[in-house]
């Protein structure tokens, strides 16, 4: 399974790295994970918020960080095509902009978008776009054969 991770995945599992969120990522599984690039920045923006509530050093959080980037597959932003981009737009507009390129992801590539957001997962649903996936549903997977 291919999932798209939103950055608040990130977060969660960065600052409670022994958490459920952190333990997936961890586990060894079939799982696969892409992420638009926009996610960097996003957690270049908030590092100083997440090393707060972490409760981790400098050195144990850049660690932990180093980890999930090495399990996700960063998709540059040039790679998805822009028709993709502006037609997540016009559907997350009124939702969340910020949740465009994961959206677009979605778009492009077709799979479900992991995501700790339920404004966003609400607001896609209320639209028609059942495109998203829970940690419950994740970790089942983990179990399959």
């Amino acid at each position: 399974m291919i999932i798209i991770t939103d950055s608040n995945v990130i977060f969660s599992a960065l600052i409670r790295p022994e958490g459920t969120i952190a333990q997936i990522f961890k586990a060894k599984s079939k799982l696969q994970f892409l992420a638009p690039d926009f996610m960097l920045s996003e957690i270049k923006e908030h590092w100083n918020e997440i090393k707060k509530q972490a409760e981790l050093s400098n050195t144990e959080l850049t660690k932990e960080y180093e980890f999930l980037a090495e399990r996700i597959k960063v998709i540059n932003l040039n790679d998805i095509p822009k028709k993709k981009i502006f037609e997540a737009y016009e559907i997350v507009k009124d939702i969340d902009e910020e949740d465009t390129y994961f959206v677009a992801l979605h778009l492009h590539t077709k799979h479900k978008i992991w995501t700790l957001d339920n404004k966003l997962v609400g607001g896609l649903e209320k639209k028609g776009y059942h495109i998203c996936v829970t940690t419950q549903e994740i970790k089942q997977q983990l179990y399959k054969k």
